[in-house]
């Protein structure tokens, strides 16, 4: 596989950060590509695990790098557009010994389609830089995802919807660890992740048919991968969202390395701008990551990612208030061994604890007036074993299991009191109580296995098949199959087809409930997928794809749906509450995609996404309340040293909502008045609009670089609707008014911020 690596960054020195105790080539080739040089380099000439023979000198960038390669065999042959190749040095390449074990081919064959790698722009793999420049990912990596053409999201949240599918049907997973819904404020809008950028390499993200090792979600992948450190690393952030400091070392002669990330954030500019009367609320968020290099085919990893989200309150001045103390933690130990060139193993143990405890009131006069308290509490430890092989240049074949013991506690205590005509799903009832106390524990496994083979010099095939199961002591058992099957076809040399088809199940543990009084485990989610697409690059850099999607929810499904807004507060409490009973769904749609070449001055990408998401209800199609059927998202980078800017525009169709019926606006006697909510989602909101600009400008200090950014949200101040609300005041003659209000999503909001990094 070609590995492109392009930073346009100002000059630095380089002398002094080359160290000589044999770095890996890779990285080396990294910091010399941020002083602007363009480097192309094949992964079977530059083995992943390859180290410098001696210590890297020179006074210039070049001279740099025909130190670290000359001894290596190695040369840097410059082509057109000024990039340089790193191949082979046929006049020494016999003088020196191997550059390291073979690394095999189909390992790193991309079969899959809707797999986004390289760069963010019509969003490969995320590359860190291009996340921390990036306005549109709001300074989080897991919003790396909503760049991808076909994906939605309600305004400011972090949760994300994938080519239509429900927003939590998306696997996240950091250094292989799987991160269980990973918001801060989940009760409020789950505006942020705590995964910094800073803490990241890259983000890859599979938005339709992932490898089988990816089990038990319909929706899409996220994989991140934790921060490379190759050198004293310190980066520090203070922004009126906060502040973050990273800082990071390799030791022991390089054979280890570790770093630590801290935000501490005041996240009043956001959310201030959504609601001033939601308040400050305080988001502090840790990772803490090391590596140890036992041997030459050993490497052992841990790290800690801790969520803080104690502190917090909500209030609204109008309607709502609501307390949240919580906190969340992971802890994971990864082994990886090569036991030869082609056959390796990686071993994961990992813990996970959560709770979270919330206290909350309503009171909308003449509509609802409620308390409620929660607390929730769940632990999962899971140990995840896998084995990978490339016995020849034409196969390659993959093994994993993976066991996961769960324990949760779940109560809830409350109740409203509904004032005429408003009632639970506006029907007669003037009371709803909420009360849930559940204890469960549960086993789930997974094996799972997958084989690629290169049939002929241009088609390469994928299969893949995976066996979930999960098990309540003392309650309900379940068990899925899951197939995948790809197809990659080289039509030319810079032209590829691929073909996908696969059977994918999820089976949630963590959130089970009372039916009656009985315990009863989530529903299994069914979905069968197909994924084609075609793509194509061009000389320069630029590439162009276009891929079509159908996706078929087989299985029947119940969800609650609130019609006024979509992140209600206390939604047990909320009157908009409409239960919907969907015998199968359906995703469909069509995505055009253009990025051109990342080392321009000017670079970008452009995306058009035609899409609708359905539910079958009472035998008719129904729109999902994210149904966008048109999208376009365009993402600009002019870089010119010191300044740089960035763009990220998204338009989309307006998301249907479901409109309010009622006899009349004003009544003095309530009982006598009608509501009725119309066909379910028959309505649709103004299209939306948002651009999101970042303006930054660097300057070398004697020590590190000193930059300034000023991100502006929604910088035409667009104000796109995102719902409607409703209020009702009674006059002093006993006269009731209904108004209507249109509610929108974020509004202007200007972020000014400083980091130092070194």
């Amino acid at each position: 596989m070609w590995a492109v690596l392009l930073i346009a960054a100002g000059p630095c020195a380089l002398a002094a950060g080359a160290r000589a105790d044999h770095p890996l080539v890779t990285q080396v080739l990294q910091r010399l590509a941020r002083t602007g040089i363009r480097l192309i380099y094949s992964s079977q000439v530059v083995a992943p695990g390859l180290r410098a023979r001696q210590a890297v000198r020179g006074a210039t960038p070049l001279e740099q790098l025909r130190s670290l390669l000359g001894p290596l065999g190695l040369e840097a042959r410059r082509v057109a557009g000024g990039t340089y190749v790193i191949v082979p040095a046929p006049e020494r390449a016999a003088a020196h010994q191997p550059l390291g074990p073979p690394q095999p081919l189909l390992d790193q064959v991309v079969v899959q389609t809707s797999r986004y790698q390289t760069r963010i722009s019509s969003s490969r793999t995320a590359q860190r830089a291009a996340l921390e420049n990036s306005p549109e990912t709001h300074n989080d990596a897991v919003r790396a995802l909503q760049v991808i053409p076909g994906t939605t999201a309600a305004g400011y949240t972090a949760r994300t919807h994938v080519r239509g599918s429900r927003d939590d049907e998306v696997l996240y997973r950091y250094d292989g660890v799987t991160l269980h819904e990973p918001y801060h404020l989940k009760e409020l809008q789950s505006l942020f992740s705590p995964v910094d950028p800073l803490a990241v390499d890259s983000v890859t993200a599979w938005t339709g048919l992932a490898p089988i090792k990816y089990g038990n979600a319909i929706g899409g992948v996220v994989s991140m991968r934790p921060r490379q450190i190759t050198r004293r690393t310190v980066d520090l952030q203070l922004s009126e969202q906060g502040a973050s400091a990273m800082a990071g070392t390799p030791f022991a002669g390089g054979r280890g390395t570790v770093f630590a990330d801290l935000r501490l954030q005041n996240q009043f500019a956001p959310v201030g701008w959504i609601n001033s009367g939601v308040g400050t609320p305080t988001l502090n968020d840790l990772i803490v990551h090391a590596t140890w290099r036992a041997d030459a085919r050993t490497q052992i990893a841990a790290g800690v990612l801790a969520i803080d989200d104690h502190r917090k309150y909500f209030g609204s001045e109008s309607a709502q208030s609501k307390g949240v103390s919580g906190g969340e933690y992971y802890a994971w130990l990864r082994l990886d061994h090569r036991f030869s060139a082609g056959l390796g193993s990686a071993t994961v143990l990992s813990a996970e604890q959560s709770h979270e405890n919330v206290n909350g009131t309503v009171e909308e006069p003449n509509i609802v007036t409620g308390s409620l308290f929660e607390h929730s509490w769940h632990a999962v430890y899971t140990l995840r074993q896998e084995v990978r092989d490339a016995p020849d240049a034409r196969w390659y074949w993959h093994a994993g299991a993976q066991a996961s013991w769960v324990q949760l506690v779940d109560r809830s205590f409350g109740s409203a009191q509904f004032s005429a005509p408003f009632y639970p799903d506006l029907q007669p009832a003037s009371t709803a109580v909420a009360n849930e106390a559940l204890a469960a524990h549960a086993l789930t496994y997974a094996l799972y296995g997958s084989v690629r083979w290169q049939a002929t010099p241009r088609a390469t095939i994928d299969l893949g098949v995976r066996r979930n199961a999960r098990h309540y002591i003392g309650g309900p058992s379940d068990a899925q199959w899951n197939v995948r099957a790809n197809l990659r076809y080289r039509l030319t040399r810079r032209t590829s087809a691929r073909l996908g088809w696969g059977q994918e199940t999820q089976a949630n543990v963590l959130d089970p409930h009372l039916e009656n009084g009985q315990f009863d485990a989530p529903d299994v989610r069914r979905m069968t997928q197909t994924d084609f697409s075609l793509d194509h690059r061009f000389l320069g850099r630029s590439a162009a794809r276009a891929e079509l999607y159908y996706k078929d929810e087989g299985s029947p499904s119940s969800y609650t749906a609130y019609l006024f807004s979509p992140f209600p507060l206390l939604p047990e409490l909320s009157v908009d509450q409409l239960h919907i009973n969907a015998q199968r769904s359906r995703m469909y749609g069509a995505e055009l995609s253009f990025s051109t070449d990342p080392g321009r001055a000017l670079s970008g990408t452009v995306s058009y996404a035609w899409s609708h998401a359905e539910d079958r209800v009472a035998g008719v199609w129904i729109p999902r309340a994210w149904d966008e059927p048109n999208a376009v998202k365009l993402n600009a980078l002019w870089r010119h040293t010191p300044f740089s800017a960035a763009a990220s525009l998204t338009w989309h169709s307006g998301w249907p909502y479901t409109p309010l019926q009622i006899s009349a606006t004003s009544w003095t006697d309530p009982t006598a008045v009608r509501l009725a909510f119309g066909r379910f989602d028959s309505a649709r909101l103004q299209s939306f609009f948002t651009l999101d600009l970042r303006l930054s400008w660097q300057h070398r200090l004697g020590r590190g670089t000193l930059q300034t950014f000023l991100d502006l949200y929604d910088a035409t101040n667009a104000a796109s609707t995102c719902c409607y609300n409703y209020t009702v005041q009674r006059s002093e003659a006993g006269l009731y008014t209904l108004t209507q209000t249109r509610a929108p999503w974020l509004l202007f909001t200007p972020i000014f911020g400083v980091r130092w990094h070194f």
